[in-house]
């Protein structure tokens, strides 16, 4: 049970250590049901019930505490846990989320803060029991952990009388978000969209609805990429019908003034700045005072240089957050480092040490009236576009142009489509974080403004809404970047690196590249530490004739295999059909290696960041990307279960035991890989008998789900072998 008593002038009363005894023997010893109220040591952390102060004496001087977390945004009381102690025993406070201690007697005051998935704090306040504002000193007692920690000093009223107040603001460092990035917000409505048809078609309903502003930035654009394709009708409409529902022809019809960044493909402002669009786009780009509004933006990054992400100093977020703080005197404090390690990066070609502009702003995202945002790896082109069944003939996959004979065709099995099956996923965002989604392309935006980028003088600035509500039942995400100089911004590769570092079950990547040394490191160190911990990657193949990041993917593939057999595994998605011809054997198969593009990195059911960052160096370190971070294990629970149903057999039971889910995937590609070998043993054909009423396909050519074993070789079978591990 819980015991409010009247503290009286902080630890002073000489009847506390009575009085509490009394309560204890009055109602029974509740220590064992959980009870954090009754201190049993100086380092016991009580929850965040306030505990009146009885005194009618004026205080000598404040404490003000800010419970915080490294954001410099206020705790839930809710969910914060926090204690003030003198000598052991707890002190009166009241308030929130600005907690105010009377301070009477001086000596050295213990202030300690806790949170779920934050790491705890604690503080020593030491008051010299006088009256001037530099009377008291703040000690860090968690100097392993980069917390925020902040001291101010001011003098006010109180009761009439001008006395000093020392302000402490703890700010937790979160055990999985970046500390170094933009806030992780609460109360978010967020959906996961799992392939292309699903996407496309929530971007429509939001982007029809426009009123007031869109802002998009991809790194291709193709204005006839189309976003609803109705599979009744789609092969019979015309072009002009089809024009209605691509992202021009829609663009075309609103009324909101529309903003579109695009990548530009190498360096900034040369020869190839329009391979990734079109002459539709670029006559809207030429043309002003009609509120569409389109600039290119190239990565300049190249070189050698020494990559460290900047520290930051808690003071500021603070002074940023709460006006009040604007006239007050802060202690001097340190910069907060990164978790992020240090390290020398190389874009020279080897060995002839040539430096190449390979980078780009990879970002996709969108948004629309400042109230919903999408964020993922589909960019505006006509390869990302398909439905979640992956078939290998699906006429809904055909190029704007294509005529309707050619879709027939595709139809009736007799060709196949111009874009095989696709893999990726989008974000779609409502609430607080929008706000962080439309900022990065303001930061971009006014970039381009002041350096006076070509169509810049096309172009208007605008200003970032604000507090977007929350939504009920939301979820806490953090829209985390990697930005290039001038804007350095390093979010999502400090939190892969803290949520590594908290598995303890499971790491599920699928990604479109597999080939990331600064996260291995990480992965190696935890696999080591934790015995039961397992790590799937679902990927695709490399060519090792041609993909130049081909022997760093087999390097790290082979260090991983070499240190966990057991405990790590990948595998690749295929999508099967079987079409019947004249002949002998007229049964062929189809099988088509599905393109992975995904971005997806899931850890024990608990997180998730998905968006446009690959897994290689160079995504972390000096692309322009945008990703999702998600802290919300009923609700990360729930998409790995749909990304799983969607690749194994169907009638897969669910589960949530990574021990039964690890052998169903082993299983499901053990079928499927002895499928594949029965058809190779075969030539590709089959005969099953009359060919206008054939025999059903046997079982052992019948493979099931998406999932077939994906193994690499070693370096020395890849024709290059010395592209660097940050340009690939």
């Amino acid at each position: 049970m819980r015991i409010n008593m009247p503290f009286v002038r902080g630890a002073r009363s000489t009847m506390l250590p009575l009085l509490l005894a009394l309560a204890i023997s009055a109602c029974g010893d509740d220590t064992a049901g959980g009870n954090n109220n009754v201190p049993s040591d100086a380092g016991q952390v009580w929850d965040s019930e306030v505990i009146p102060d009885a005194s009618t004496d004026p205080p000598l001087a404040l404490l003000e505490i800010y419970p915080l977390d490294i954001w410099a945004q206020p705790l839930p009381e809710d969910e914060a846990s926090l204690s003030v102690s003198i000598q052991g025993q707890p002190v009166a406070r009241a308030g929130w989320p600005v907690v105010t201690v009377n301070l009477y007697d001086a000596g050295d005051y213990q202030i300690s803060l806790d949170a779920p998935e934050h790491e705890p704090q604690q503080v020593l306040l030491s008051w010299d029991g006088g009256s001037t504002v530099d009377g008291a000193t703040v000690t860090n007692l968690t100097s392993d952990v980069a917390h925020g920690l902040s001291v101010s000093h001011d003098a006010r009223l109180v009761g009439g009388d001008l006395i000093p107040v020392h302000t402490v603001y703890l700010g937790l460092r979160h055990k999985w978000f970046s500390a170094e990035g933009r806030p992780a917000r609460r109360g978010n409505a967020i959906e996961l969209l799992r392939d292309g048809q699903q996407a496309w078609g929530a971007v429509y309903q939001d982007l029809t609805a426009a009123t007031d502003s869109v802002m998009i930035a991809t790194w291709w654009w193709d204005s006839e990429f189309e976003l609803i394709r109705d599979p009744a009708n789609h092969h019979l409409l015309t072009p002009e019908q089809r024009w209605q529902n691509t992202m021009l022809g829609i663009l075309e019809t609103l009324t909101a003034t529309r903003r579109v960044l695009i990548g530009e493909f190498w360096g900034s402002h040369d020869i190839l700045d329009w391979l990734t669009s079109d002459a539709d786009m670029q006559a809207y780009a030429d043309a002003s005072g009609d509120d569409f509004e389109i600039m290119g933006q190239g990565n300049t990054t190249s070189g050698v240089f020494q990559f460290a992400v900047d520290p930051f100093q808690f003071g500021d977020r603070v002074r940023s957050t709460f006006t009040e703080t604007t006239d007050r005197v802060f202690d001097p404090e340190g910069d907060i480092e990164s978790s992020v390690p240090s390290r020398q990066v190389d874009l020279t070609l080897w060995p002839i040490n040539v430096e190449l502009q390979i980078a780009s702003y990879h970002q996709k995202f969108m948004v629309l009236d400042q109230d919903v945002a999408f964020v993922g790896g589909m960019n505006i082109k006509a390869v990302d576009w398909d439905t979640n069944d992956h078939l290998v003939f699906d006429h809904l996959r055909m190029e704007f142009g294509a005529t309707e004979t050619e879709r027939v065709d595709v139809m009736n099995k007799d060709s196949l489509p111009d874009n095989g099956p696709r893999k990726d996923y989008m974000m779609r965002i409502e609430g607080p974080a929008v706000q962080d989604v439309a900022d990065i392309f303001h930061e971009r935006w006014a970039h381009q403004l002041s350096v006076s980028a070509p169509l810049s003088e096309n172009s208007s600035d605008f200003v970032v809404e604000r507090g977007q509500p929350a939504q009920a039942g939301g979820s806490q995400i953090q829209i985390t970047a990697t930005l290039p100089q001038p804007f350095w911004e390093h979010a999502i590769a400090e939190t892969w690196f803290n949520a590594v570092e908290q598995a303890e079950q499971y790491i599920f990547v699928e990604d479109q590249y597999w080939r990331i040394p600064m996260l291995t490191e990480v992965i190696v160190e935890r696999m080591t530490e934790v015995p039961n911990l397992r790590l799937l990657v679902v990927t695709k193949p490399v060519s090792e004739w041609t993909d130049p990041g081909c022997s760093w993917t087999h390097y790290t593939h082979q260090e991983l295999l070499a240190a966990f057999p057991d405990r790590y595994a990948t595998y690749q998605l295929r999508s099967f059909d079987t079409v019947v011809t004249w002949g002998i054997d007229e049964t062929e198969e189809r099988f088509q290696d599905m393109d992975v593009h995904s971005k997806m990195l899931i850890v024990d059911d608990k997180f998730m960041s998905v968006g446009s960052c690959n897994k290689n160096n160079r995504g972390i370190v000096y692309e322009g990307e945008l990703n999702v971070a998600v802290l919300d294990p009923v609700w990360v629970r729930e998409q790995r279960r749909r990304i799983f149903a969607n690749m194994l057999p169907a009638g897969t039971v669910p589960t949530d035991d990574v021990a039964t889910w690890w052998v169903q995937f082993s299983d499901a590609a053990s079928w499927n890989d002895y499928v594949w070998d029965n058809w190779d043993a075969e030539g590709g054909d089959i005969d099953l008998g009359d060919i206008s009423n054939p025999d059903p396909l046997p079982l052992e050519y019948t493979p099931d789900g998406f999932i077939y074993g994906l193994t690499f070789r070693t370096v020395s079978d890849c024709l290059i072998e010395d592209v660097g591990p940050d340009m690939t």
